[in-house]
């Protein structure tokens, strides 16, 4: 866990991402686990492609208006970091700028339950219905 704790995180290969209106959704094509996240999650999730450590995103967050220490966005970095969407890189941190959409609000990440799992289990299930 330290090396998490100050070590270089980047996005997993396995991770990707589409926008959506009010965020985006992130799939791990490893798990089929899906999550959605807001905008500032978003943001939060484009510093990671690059490469950033923990203490860098706090303080990207709190460039964005976020307060000192926000307890929610330690909330967010445990998921992210716990479910394995980041992993730890040898490469030094990015130094991008990323834009945050609007104003500050409180990160969100929340995990889609089964979104995907009853579709690739069996995708020839009488019960569920087809796309039209």
């Amino acid at each position: 866990m330290a090396e998490t704790e100050s070590g270089v995180l980047v996005l997993r290969s396995e991770v990707v991402g589409a926008v959506i209106e009010d965020g985006a959704v992130l799939l791990n094509l490893d798990t089929n686990d899906l999550y959605e996240v807001n905008t500032t999650g978003w943001a939060i999730v484009q510093l990671f492609e690059g490469g950033t450590r923990r203490d860098q995103v706090m303080q990207r967050c709190e460039q964005w208006g976020a307060p000192c220490n926000d307890p929610t966005v330690s909330r967010f970095l445990d998921v992210v970091i716990g479910d394995g969407l980041v992993a730890p890189s040898e490469w030094p941190a990015s130094t991008a700028e990323i834009p945050l959409a609007g104003a500050w609000s409180a990160p969100t990440i929340e995990k889609v339950p089964d979104a995907l799992q009853r579709i690739v289990r069996s995708p020839f299930d009488p019960t569920l219905p087809l796309a039209e």
